[in-house]
């Protein structure tokens, strides 16, 4: 699970982190965490409360991302990470996910992100609106997936 907020102590080093989860989740693999890390800028020294916040969002998607888990849900992944980095954690997700696994993710930058949907649920009023294939709504409406999504809520915003 990625929440969107920081949940570590300012205190802790990314190492500190690293062997925390160790301990705690036998799928946590080190290895490809120190590999997302060093592609990332981010030392294993580097503490918390030194850190920006999209760099803490870096560092909690690469706990994420370094577990061999059946389900990864994703609560605004890119939310905090700059412009310049967002394709390069996007690489990061589709590079290390367990293929096996599904994926679920919550966002409102579905421009940045939409390369990554295979299907699409949209939620209104905390109920599905539509649960489909990325694909099928594209051709239902043309366009990007963010258009599409665009052009389902005026069509009920019209009736």
């Amino acid at each position: 699970y990625l929440p969107d907020k920081n949940y570590f102590a300012d205190w802790m080093t990314v190492k500190d982190i690293f062997d925390l989860f160790s301990d705690f989740y036998a799928d946590f693999d080190r290895q490809k965490a120190l590999h997302m890390c060093d592609s990332l800028g981010i030392g294993e020294g580097d503490r918390i409360k030194s850190m920006s916040k999209g760099t803490k969002e870096k560092v909690q998607l690469i706990l994420v991302m370094s577990r061999n888990a059946q389900l990864y849900l994703l609560d605004e992944p890119i939310g905090g990470v700059d412009v310049e980095a967002r394709e390069h954690v996007l690489d990061l997700i589709l590079e290390n996910f367990n293929p096996k696994g599904t994926m679920l993710i919550v966002t409102h930058l579905i421009h940045d992100i939409e390369r990554l949907f295979d299907d699409v649920i949209v939620l209104k009023e905390g109920r599905v609106e539509t649960f489909t294939a990325s694909d099928s709504l594209r051709a239902q409406y043309g366009g990007s997936l963010e258009e599409a999504l665009k052009a389902m809520f005026r069509e009920e915003t019209a009736r």
